[in-house]
């Protein structure tokens, strides 16, 4: 199963221009599976695009995207928001905990924007408390997804992928491939903790295919 696990919509982000239409268009023409909204700091967008699916039958699953001291986080099964660029990554480690959510840091080689305080490096430690690394990010250039994946190798976690994607051009140029079909938010935590994925470039799969 084919999910685009990195998505903002206009419903929630203000930094994204990607309307729910043209949104579920794109990616059933695009051959992708399901897709994640992970706004920022707040489910908001996520409900409100479950809403205005209705029951057209997409899988469409909820998730957030929250910033902290060891940069961006997405995390999927929290049952809370989160103050936003105030929380650390240990205050959501904890939060994580109590609401049974797991943990992916997002882009994580992408580069320390000055606006905000990344470290430049991430401890060890935190490999125990997040279930995969984000290695393909559709806004990321090639070079930083190279240095997640390799990451990723040297922790011994999964990859996943997802677009990023805050205009319509940029939906479903990276993907997270699921062993299993996910049909609800508690099949797509399962899926995360038992690390049946892998991240993966769409044009690439499309290769494959032909």
């Amino acid at each position: 199963m084919i999910v685009d696990l990195h998505i903002h919509t206009n419903l929630g982000s203000i930094c994204s221009q990607l309307g729910p239409d043209e949104l579920l268009e794109r990616v059933q023409e695009l051959g992708i599976d399901g897709i994640c909204i992970t706004d920022h700091h707040s489910h908001r967008g996520a409900n409100k695009m479950l809403e205005y699916a209705g029951d057209r039958g997409y899988p469409i699953f909820r998730g957030v995207e929250i910033y902290t001291d060891f940069g961006d986080m997405l995390v999927f099964g929290l049952r809370r928001d989160t103050r936003y660029h105030l929380t650390t990554f240990w205050e959501l480690v904890e939060m994580a905990e109590e609401d049974g959510a797991v943990i992916i840091p997002a882009h994580p080689c992408r580069g320390w924007d000055p606006k905000h305080g990344h470290r430049h490096a991430f401890p060890r430690e935190i490999a125990e408390h997040i279930v995969a690394l984000e290695t393909h990010n559709g806004a990321n250039k090639t070079r930083s997804n190279l240095q997640a994946q390799e990451l990723a190798r040297e922790w011994g976690i999964p990859g996943t992928g997802g677009s990023d994607a805050h205009a319509l051009w940029q939906v479903g140029k990276c993907v997270t491939v699921f062993e299993r079909e996910i049909k609800t938010e508690e099949d797509l935590i399962r899926e995360l903790r038992e690390g049946r994925f892998y991240g993966a470039y769409l044009e690439e799969l499309r290769r494959e295919v032909v």
